[in-house]
């Protein structure tokens, strides 16, 4: 290898995992009393996205978007929005208006769609983020006379993860402390002092540093392995090479490898383990690598650019917001990527109607039973 650009490729992989959420971007779902439900998601576009023509298929930030969405832009703090795709006029005067300014950050585009039920919006949604991500969603309505109860929940699952880190992510740390590094949950550091989570977040760093090393390599080895034939007067056969797969991805020369480190290392990983150089020669061309894992992280950089917040506006008062955060009749819940990597997301809301009609006839009927009681009270008298 020649260059460093493997190196940094995992490396700005790494870097991902702990990139901030931008609050501009958001995913909105509004559920609707009847079931129908609509979906918008908002971010900050490139001049390139913004002014895609609307007839064709757009990708943006791990989302794939067909010609079903309706696609506007509007500029941040103005409720106005303006159909796509945005002219090269409208564009040079946004950069006059927003002279020494990055215009990406000061407009907003937003993709919107309908739905019939929350079923073909997850089926939508679902696609959006191809084979990488699943939805799926329910809405049970409750009738209880005085009160209609909604509860909308929705799993987010990422489905072929596995094909990207193919060791298992519980070799290296417990569940409890993988689903607290990538999701915040369970509180681990609760009744810890600032020394002790410092201490207890390094170790869980390296673990999952070391995990995600363990994951390149094992890529890499699978890589050798289906090109064993390119290896001359190799020191184990191609089966022996395999069953020796685990020994070598688990070891502590791969455990500590520096991603900002040597290239050669890697190479130097075979050399070591099997005390031969047979195997460097694979690694002489850096750009077949580049390529192997280029395409092996595409889809994982996909999946953890998305960080929208996810939020919903549920029909009537919210009652139970579940992990989310409800602020007037809008339930946020803090979302990205990488929260998928440990277990699937889950949202659960629930809302409740006042079904006015129902006090209505209610004290209608308590009217005409009091009514009724007078009026054969009245006739006992009478007769």
């Amino acid at each position: 290898m020649k260059t460093n650009r493997i190196l940094f490729i995992l490396a700005a992989m790494m870097l991902l995992m702990t990139s901030c959420i931008n609050r501009d971007e958001r995913m909105l779902t509004i559920i609707n009393e009847d079931g129908s439900c609509s979906r918008e998601i908002s971010f900050h576009p490139h001049k390139e996205q913004v002014q895609a023509s609307i007839k064709k298929p757009i990708e943006i930030n791990g989302m794939y978007y067909n010609t079903d969405w309706e696609r506007t832009w509007s500029v941040m703090g103005d409720s106005i929005q303006h159909a796509c795709p945005m002219t090269e006029q409208q564009w040079d005067s946004l950069q006059n208006v927003f002279a020494d300014q990055n215009v990406p950050d000061k407009i907003l585009m937003h993709f919107k769609r309908n739905y019939q039920n929350v079923s073909e919006m997850s089926d939508s949604l679902t696609q959006a983020v191809r084979h990488l991500f699943k939805a799926t969603a329910s809405l049970d309505k409750h009738f209880k006379w005085f009160y209609t109860d909604y509860t909308y929940k929705e799993t987010l699952a990422s489905m072929e993860l596995n094909q990207i880190f193919p060791v298992p992510l519980d070799r290296f740390v417990s569940a409890d402390s993988a689903s607290y590094w990538f999701t915040g949950e369970p509180n681990l550091a609760a009744g810890l002092t600032g020394a002790e989570q410092k201490e207890m977040l390094d170790e869980i760093e390296t673990r999952i540093s070391q995990w995600f090393c363990a994951c390149t390599m094992s890529n890499i080895y699978a890589h050798v392995w289906k090109n064993y034939d390119e290896v001359k007067n190799p020191p184990v056969s191609e089966e022996q090479f395999w069953v020796l797969k685990d020994s070598v991805i688990m070891s502590p020369a791969v455990r500590n490898i520096n991603l900002f480190g040597n290239i050669n290392q890697v190479s130097n990983i075979f050399k070591d383990f099997y005390q031969s150089d047979a195997y460097t020669p694979l690694f002489s061309d850096s750009t077949r690598w580049e390529r192997l894992l280029e395409i092996k992280y595409k889809d994982y950089e996909r999946l953890v650019t998305m960080k929208p917040t996810l939020e919903y506006m549920m029909p009537g008062k919210v009652i139970d917001a579940g992990n989310g955060v409800a602020e007037g009749n809008v339930v946020r819940y803090r979302f990205s990527g990488e929260r998928l990597i440990p277990h699937p997301f889950e949202v659960a809301i629930t809302s409740r109607v006042t079904n006015v009609w129902a006090f209505v006839v209610t004290a209608l009927v308590i009217l005409l039973a009091i009514g009724c009681l007078f009026y054969r009270r009245i006739r006992i008298r009478i007769s």
